[in-house]
């Protein structure tokens, strides 16, 4: 499978076994890394809107292989933590990196350096306003992991969840009762 491949592959239509079959081609043809690549690179070359695709769906294909068989996502996890969530600038994908994330940090320590940037970043999405629900809801579990690391986040853990629940949705507010909640 080469780079173009991969990005025809991900470009195509969508149907509803997309990122399960799709992982599947990728991990039966042995690349992983380059799904890693292609999810986590800018793709200034392309048009906007295959771009946007490809980033989503790339970051979508590369959760469900995070969730399915992680041995082969691992290899990759000091990347992710040190440069490539934080560089994540695609809304779509954003979402799909938190939930990587959030439970990578229960399997993988990473660096206080990278631990701390991933505070920050989850930070940002977890307040922006331009932020979709389910961008915050990830941010914020990645937060949640990072509480009893990184000491602003424990100091600031009230405020962030306080701040989240401005205007929330009813998604943010069923898991703020379930689980953001400090209690007493």
């Amino acid at each position: 499978m080469t780079e173009a491949d991969l990005i025809r592959l991900l470009s195509e239509r969508f149907h509803g076994n997309f990122a399960d079959e799709t992982a599947r081609r990728v991990r039966d043809a042995g690349a992983v890394d380059l799904l890693y690549a292609v999810a986590t690179a800018p793709h200034p070359e392309l048009p906007g809107p295959v771009r946007q695709k490809v980033l989503f769906r790339g970051a979508y294909v590369l959760e469900r292989i995070y969730f399915d068989a992680p041995e082969a996502f691992m290899p990759r996890a000091e990347s992710f933590c040190r440069v490539d969530f934080a560089a994540c600038a695609n809304a779509s994908a954003q979402r799909h990196f938190g939930k990587i994330m959030a439970d990578l940090l229960g399997r993988y320590a990473p660096e206080s350096g990278d631990l701390e940037r991933i505070a920050e970043t989850a930070a940002g999405w977890a307040v922006s306003p331009e932020a979709k629900v389910a961008v915050k809801v990830w941010a914020v579990e990645v937060l949640k992991r990072c509480r009893e690391r990184v000491g602003w986040v424990a100091e600031l853990w009230d405020d962030i969840v306080e701040t989240v629940a401005l205007d929330a949705t009813p998604g943010i507010e069923s898991r703020m009762r379930k689980s953001w909640k400090t209690r007493s």
